[in-house]
Order: C-alpha cells, then structure tokens, then sequence
C-alpha cells in the first residue's frame, strides 16, 4: 500500500516525497528521502542529519509528522529496514594487530603462512605542456585535484601530441582521467568532436557515466541513472549516453542523437557497426558520430585475451575500415593491468604498428597506501584421504571471520574472490551460516537474519548486479564472494581486505584482485592456496610467486574462421564492399576458412566484395545458443540468471539440477531449447547437484605437425569435440558429502569445434600411469607461461584412443571454441612447460603422488593409476627431444 501522512494525506491528495531517520549507524541520525511512484518506491542513500529532536521513523517531507508503520506489511518493512552495518576500518584498528591475530589463529589451525608488505609511497606530480581549459581547471581544483600525476600528464601530453597511448600503471591510479581529460578538452575546443569508450562489462560503462559527474556544473542522479545526461561544462552541454542491450530504446534514441561520448561495451559496438550503414533511422546520427571520432578510449586492455581479444582486434579493425570512409582518423588510449606485453597487445588488437603504433606510459606517480598480503597454505588434517590431505580453505575462510567476530566485534569491509559461479553461491551461503550462528552464541540465542554476504558472478542478471554493488557501497552487506567478474575497475566502494581462495590464474590477475584493497587507507590482501599441485608449488616457493614476471597476453588474429567471418561483417558495413582489405585483415588467412570465397569475392586487386546484400550476424564472443534462468511459481515468471550457454547448461542446469541462487535453493524442472528457457522451481533441498561430462574427441584437420623424433610428434588443429552429461552427484550443503552417481540420460549431447593440441608418442611401452602423471604436470604448469587459467583448456590422456590411432597422447584443447591462440603459445613456450610441470611434481617430497602434486580435482578418471617418477622421466623425456629438434638449450 502506498505512504499516507494522515495530517497532509486529505487536503494535498496523492504525496510522493518522504523521508526517514534512522540511528542504527553509529548512533548518529541520519536520513534518506523515499519517494514513490507509479513503479514503485525509490529510496535514495542515507546521509548524516542534523535535527536531533526527530526520533527514528519516516515522515511527511511537508508537515514532518510520523508516518503510522502499524498497517505496513513485512514486504514494506523490508524496503524500510536500516541494514547497515559498521565495518572494521584500518585507519582506525591498527593494521599489524589485525595481522598478527590472523597468523595466529592460522598457526594454531597447522597452516604455514609468509607475509609481505608493500610499503605506502608518497605520490608524484607532473606538469602539462600547456594548460587545460579553465572550465576543466575549475572543476578539477573544486574535487581537491590541483595537479596532476606524474603519469597522468606524461599521458596527456603524449594524447595532445597525437600518440597512441597504453596505460599500464597500478589499480586506483587515476587512469580514468587519462581519457577524461582529452576527451573532454576535444568537445570543449571542437564543436563537432565525439569520442567512444569501450569496456568488456556493461557494468563498467555504467560507472563511467556516474564518474563524469565530477565535471557537471549541474549534475542530476536521475539522468546517470536513466543512462543519458548532458553535461554542463561552462557553457557547452554535452550529450553522454549509454549504449547497451536491453530494452531501453529512450536511451538509445537519446544517445544515437544527441551524443557526442558514447559509453558501450565490445559486444554492443559489434551490433552497432552491423547498422552503421544500414539502419535508415539514425543513419545521419551514425556519420555524425563516426565522421568526427576523435578518440576511441578501450578500457581494461588485458581483458582482451584468447577468443574473446581476437574477436575484439577484428572488431577494431571494422571500426577503423567504417572511420576511414567517413575520413575520420581516431586516436587510440588503451588502459591495461600489469602483463608482460602491454605496448605489443595494443598494437596487434588494433593493427596500428611503426609509426602508429602505442606509446607505453608505466611509471606510475600515484600514493599507495600501506597493503599486507599474506600467503597462507591450509594446514594438513588428522585424518588424512586419497582425495585430501589438507584443511578445505573456505573452512579457513570461516575460521577467520569466526575470529573476527569474537575479538574484533566488527567486519572489515570484504571481497572473497572464488573461481567459479558455483562456488561463490556456496561459499556466501556457509559464511552467512557460520557468522550468523556465532553471532547468535555471542547475543545468547538472539536470531540472526542479517545477510553479510552475497555471490556475483556473470550469470546474474542486470538488475540483480546493480543491486548488490549499491548495497556494499552503502554499508548494507559486509562483503562480497565474487568470481573474477569484479576483477575489474567497477566501483563497489572501499574494501579492508581480499581474500582469494584458489590461484587467480596470471598474475595480472592476482595484482587486479589485489587491488581491491588499500585505495584509501591501509589494506590486507590474504592469498589461501588449495591442494592442487601448481598452488602447492607456489606455497613452497611464495618469493617465485610474489616476485614472477607477469605473464604474456595472447591473441590470434590469424584465426581463418574468425578472418573470415568479420571480414563480411566488414564487407557489409561499407555497402557492401571494402578495399585495400589487407591493410586491415590478414587476407591470407581468411581464404584457409571453408567456403570464404562462396560468401565474398575479390572484385579487384583488394577489393572484397559481398555475394549476397544480407548476411546473418553471429553473437560477437558466442554463436551456440543462450538461456535465460526463469524461476516460476504458479503464473509468476522471474529472469534470475541469464546468458547461460549451452555448455553450462549441459554441466549445471540440466535436468533435475539443483542449486543455490540468493541464498535459496532450485531446481531445474524443464528445459525450452526453442525458447532459450530453463525453467526451476523453488525447492527445500540439503544439497546442490554436480554434473558429470565426458568429451569426445574427432580430429577435423592437422594444421601443424612437429617430429620431436621418430617416436615422438607435437601436433596442433582443429578438434570436433562432443559433450555429454553422463550422471551427476549430490553435495550435501552442510558438510559437503557426496552421493553416488546419478544416471542422466535425458540431455542432448553439445558438439563444438576448437583448436586442440596433442603430444604423440609412436612408441607402445609408455605406462599408462606415467603418462597421466605428465598430462596432469603440463595441465597444471600451462598456467604459469601462457595467460589463461585450468578453465580455459581442457586436458586427457589415454593409450587407448581410436582416434589416435591407440598410441599413447596428451591432448589438450580450448573450452571457448579456438581462436584464443592457446595452443600456440603451448607450442612455441613448450620447453619453458615442461621445465616447470617436472619442478611441480619435485617440490613435493612424497614418492608415489599425492593430491599436492599430481592429483586435479577436476580428473575425470578419479586420479586413479598414477605414476610419479615415471611422469618425471617422461616429461624430461619429451623435454630433451624438444630442445634437440628445436636447436635450443633453454628458453
């Protein structure tokens, strides 16, 4: 029912704005506005209140009376209930107390545990070469910035100049005003300026509108909110727009017109180049924007790795192709986390090398803060399995903040980073019980409902993720358990400490997630190892793992499949025809891609030319279908999770599947494949499912083939790879038992093509046992030397597969369809593999295997028939013939 003042309600009719107070935080009284509407009640951020005599309650906004809660209902109640919660600060608890009471606690759990700190640094500034405009000067001076960075300005200068640049300095060093800055300075100076900002996440472009707030002379939350907003700069207004999927075609409009900064993401760029040419109704607002592209600004460049960055590179490509018929030349300004080839990634995502090439800016002039990372190996059980020797780290995770809880009575702000979807849903679920039951034993039995902790993670939907941001940034949860999708720059506010539970995966990663913390005060960072043999090499050796060169990012734009596809998209955004198409895509390969020139022609010496005027656009990263997770009760339909593929689906929403979502439990009841529906239903259930797949593997094409020696050959090609759910398990949520094996067999099998890589050996006395031990040892040792991580390949071995002809193989092959250039890096780093798969498998003291060194917890074979010291010899092995056919020593 709506909020009636009883006072107010019969002489003013309909009310909409009322306020609340509340002194839960703090004690101190603060309020918020609400205010309801035809959609529904809108409640705005608390903020501190200096009328001490109102008692706490909401109030007419026009008479102040209190507004009579007797007739709300627990719904409304909800919407009104204060959840905040103070937090643990360390600009308050001294840092070093709170450490050292974790290393205790950790020693007394048998864990070992190496701590390092990394010392706050005073900043350093720089001076522009001439300077901005006043407008900007003015605004900068009013947000307390009164110079610039060290490497802002050399930024800036190298963009006034007309360089290329990629920005490579740490998390929270002001990058964002990098290509503000420019970007801003070309609409103030030039009329007819416009620029493009790019992202991997729509969320990200989300957070650059609300940050451009800072130079709105008249700022308003209801526009960034709505996705478009002009910009009051002196005297110019400037339109910034969202552009996005979805259905909010005012914003769109709005944008297509009016806009000059366009915010949008990779894969809605994709769609925006299919019409550029072709949509009839903004075709004037496409050549507007295009004819007078200024900067293109591509955030969080090291994002862009395996498929997913070779599809961007030709995306890019299709842009500069549209750019130059409309004679615009655009700038590129490109921001990445520390890899180890920064300048060389720009440059080949977007083609532009030599004299176009990037300008590399990494000397970084911002303050950090004081952070203390802790690397903490859980310590081994007293009953030790085959499957496990040590304690499960989110038991060390609980432990922590069980401890907290009792000495410190408050939470530092949190983020746990997990390394699946499945897990975060877990984990909060069991950190939310652990802490509720240990605050109910310190307040003698009081029930606890507060909810501390929420997952995140890609599959949820748009709505669900902007309401868990907002609520950690307004104190109403104590933490977060995210995959790497908030890796990123998105802005949840400032976090205390980082847990990472498990490997990130490159060390680009590990300084991303790292620097979640200590962007406004001290930070603790806490690294928790799980049992599987790489982490377990680097618990053994923490200096390797803190002080390890950044791993190389890798891109193949010579895919001929993906060559070939965007080469017709490109074709089809320029009427039909491109020229000089060398200049932009490797012809070369293109024409290796099956039927290519059935679809386009060379009309003339590089010039392409379409066969057909309509050509079907594929999803930018994914052409298998995408489902959407609908929860039904009776006639009420809710979109919870989406973008499922069907991969996924075939391995944690087939049928009868159960899991977690929002701290509840459901169940997978029907699968719409012509509606792109699965369908669940809310259950009572003690476990969550875990499905079962098996891959088989059909050789398409040989692409290329090294003999090490006569009984050993290196190959890489194309794999037709088809999936099957074969049964799934039940993992009981409170203790984590495992039933027997369920049988499925109601699931349609998912075929896929990808790009696979196997080591052959012609030769028939290998055991079987030392080659599983090999397959693990590389599997594990990839990581370390290509930039992906364990989910981004698959990986088996066997003596006895048909396919190959039953001679003894390791196979390994990319879980996203190829095109990563996974398989390449393999082969050309494969010495540097092996050397450090054969160190994995001896920092490990024992002598027949064990789950710290050559058992994976994802072997599908049940790390059964393991051979240790055979794996060792085997992979020197293949090592020794390695460098003799390659004519090396070491590399």
């Amino acid at each position: 029912m709506p909020l009636v003042c009883q006072d107010c309600h019969a002489s003013n009719g309909k009310q909409i704005i009322f306020f609340q107070i509340s002194r839960k935080f703090k004690n101190l009284p603060f309020s918020r506005e609400i205010r309801q509407s035809t959609n529904g009640i809108h409640l705005n951020d608390w903020v501190e209140f200096s009328k001490e005599s109102l008692d706490d309650g909401i109030y007419c906004s026009e008479c102040h009376s209190i507004v009579n809660d007797i007739f709300f209902s627990q719904e409304e109640r909800t919407i009104f209930k204060d959840s905040r919660m103070e937090t643990l600060s360390f600009k308050e608890t001294p840092i070093n107390e709170f450490v050292e009471s974790i290393k205790r606690l950790s020693e007394r759990n048998g864990a070992s545990i190496e701590q390092y700190t990394l010392p706050s640094i005073p900043a350093e500034f720089g001076e522009l070469e001439y300077p901005l405009p006043n407008e900007i000067t003015k605004k900068l001076q009013q947000k307390g910035i009164e110079k610039l960075y060290s490497h802002q300005a050399e930024a800036i200068n190298k963009i006034r100049s007309g360089k290329n640049v990629v920005i490579t300095t740490g998390t929270a060093s002001g990058k964002s005003l990098v290509y503000t800055i420019p970007a801003l300075e070309s609409f103030v100076t030039n009329e007819d300026a416009t620029a493009l900002y790019l992202s991997p996440l729509k969320a990200l472009t989300r957070d650059q509108l609300v940050s451009l707030e800072m130079f709105d002379d008249s700022p308003s939350t209801e526009n960034t909110t709505f996705g478009y907003t002009k910009l009051q700069i002196g005297c110019k207004k400037i339109g910034v727009g969202v552009l996005e999927g979805g259905k909010n075609d005012a914003v769109k409009e709005l944008t297509y017109q009016n806009a000059r900064y366009w915010l949008t993401n990779v894969h809605y760029l994709h769609f925006i180049l299919q019409g550029a040419a072709h949509f009839k109704k903004n075709n004037q607002a496409f050549v507007r924007f295009f004819k007078n592209l200024k900067y293109v600004i591509l955030d969080e460049l090291h994002a862009y790795n395996g498929v997913l960055g070779s599809k961007v590179a030709m995306l890019l490509r299709r842009l500069r192709s549209l750019c130059k018929a409309f004679g615009a030349n655009p700038q590129f300004i490109t921001c990445s986390a520390s890899i180890g080839n920064p300048k060389e990634l720009a440059e080949e995502i977007t083609g532009l090398k030599g004299v176009k090439g990037f300008t590399m800016i990494n000397n970084d002039g911002s303050p950090k803060h004081q952070r203390e990372i802790l690397l903490l190996n859980p310590g081994y059980l007293e009953q030790k399995s085959e499957s496990r020797t040590r304690r499960a780290p989110i038991s060390e995770v609980i432990d922590i903040f069980k401890y907290i809880c009792i000495n410190f009575k408050k939470f530092p702000k949190t983020i746990v980073f997990y390394g699946n979807r499945k897990a975060t849903e877990t984990a909060s679920f069991e950190l939310n019980n652990a802490i509720r039951s240990r605050l109910s034993e310190v307040s003698k039995g009081e029930e606890i409902s507060q909810e501390f902790f929420t997952p995140f993670h890609a599959y949820l939907n748009s709505y669900k993720k902007q309401e868990v941001m907002g609520r950690i940034k307004k104190g109403e949860l104590v933490g977060i358990v995210s995959t790497s999708a908030l890796e990123m720059g998105i802005d949840i506010g400032d976090l205390d400490l980082c847990i990472m539970v498990g490997y990130a995966g490159s060390k680009a990663s590990f300084l991303q997630q790292a620097g979640r913390v200590g962007r406004k005060g001290p930070g603790i960072v806490i690294q928790l190892f799980q049992e599987n043999p790489l982490e377990q090499y680097y618990a053994i050796n923490p200096k390797e793992f803190m002080e390890r060169e950044a791993e190389h990012v890798s891109i193949d734009v010579g895919n001929p499949n993906i060559v070939a596809e965007h080469m017709q998209y490109a074709a089809h955004e320029l009427n039909g025809k491109i020229t000089s198409a060398h200049s932009y895509f490797k012809v070369s390969a293109a024409r290796k891609s099956d039927n290519f020139t059935n679809k386009i022609i060379e009309s003339g010496k590089g010039t392409w030319k379409l066969n057909e005027s309509e050509i079907k656009y594929n999803n930018l990263l994914s052409s298998s279908k995408l489902y959407d997770v609908i929860s039904q009760q009776g006639l009420s339909r809710e979109i919870i999770l989406e973008g499922i593929d069907d991969r996924t689906m075939l391995r944690d929403y087939h049928f009868g599947a159960v899991f977690l979502y929002n701290q509840k439990s459901y169940k997978v009841i029907r699968i719409l494949p012509s509606k792109n529906e699965i369908i669940v239903a809310q259950v009572k259930a003690d476990y969550t499912t875990r499905g079962l797949i098996n891959d088989s593997i059909y050789i398409i094409d040989q692409t290329k083939e090294i003999n090490l020696t006569d009984v050993i050959g290196l190959v890489i090609g194309k794999l037709e790879i088809t999936r099957r759910l074969w049964g799934y398990k039940k993992i009981n949520l409170f203790g984590g038992g495992v039933s027997d094996l369920i049988e499925e067999n109601n699931m349609y099998p998912v075929k896929y093509e990808t790009d696979g890589l196997w080591i052959q050996f012609k030769q028939t006395n290998i055991s079987d046992g030392a080659l599983h031990v090999a397959e693990h040892a590389i599997a594990s040792a990839i990581p370390t030397v290509v930039k992906c991580s364990q989910n981004d390949f698959s990986f088996l071995s066997s003596t006895n597969l048909k396919e190959f002809n039953y001679f003894p193989t390791i196979v390994f092959y990319e879980t996203g369809g190829g095109g990563a250039g996974i398989m390449e890096t393999i082969s050309d780093r494969l010495i540097n593999i092996l050397n450090k798969a054969v160190a994995i498998l001896k920092s490990c003291q024992c002598k027949q295997g064990c789950p710290n060194c050559t058992h994976l917890s994802t072997c599908e074979r049940n790390n059964e028939v393991l051979d240790k010291s055979g794996g060792i010899e085997l992979i020197k092995s293949i090592k020794i013939k390695t460098e003799k056919a390659l004519n090396v020593s070491n590399i």
